[in-house]
C-alpha cells in the first residue's frame, strides 16, 4: 500500500475504533446501545446520548447494511458505503482535531 492509501485506511480504522469505544462505554454506563430516542421528557443525559449516538452511528449503520445486504444488496451496499464514509470523516476529524495531525 502506498503512503496515502495507508493514511486513508488509518483514518477509517480510527473512526470505527472511536465508534466502537463510544458504543461500549455508553452500553457499560446505561445498559443499552446508543441510539436516538425521542421521548416526551428530556433528561440531562439527552444531549450526551445524542452525541454518543452520532459517534457510534458508523458502526450501527455498517451492521445494518450487512444485515440488509442479504435481502436487498443495493440498499445494503449503500448503507455500508455511507458508514465507511462517515467513519473516514470521523477519523479525519479525530486525527486532526484531537491529535493535531496534518
Amino acid at each position: 500500500m502506498t503512503g496515502v492509501a495507508t493514511l486513508y485506511v488509518y483514518a477509517l480504522a480510527v473512526g470505527f475504533a472511536a465508534a466502537g469505544v463510544t458504543g461500549s462505554v455508553w452500553n457499560l454506563v446505561t445498559g443499552e446501545n446508543p441510539r436516538l430516542k425521542f421521548r416526551e421528557q428530556s433528561t440531562v443525559f439527552t444531549p450526551i446520548g445524542a452525541i454518543a449516538a452520532a459517534v457510534n452511528a458508523p458502526l450501527a449503520i455498517f451492521w445494518t447494511g450487512l444485515w440488509k445486504a442479504f435481502a436487498n444488496p443495493v440498499l445494503g451496499l449503500l448503507l455500508i458505503a455511507a458508514s465507511l464514509g462517515w467513519s473516514f470523516l470521523q477519523g479525519v476529524f479525530i486525527l486532526t482535531t484531537v491529535f493535531g495531525l496534518k
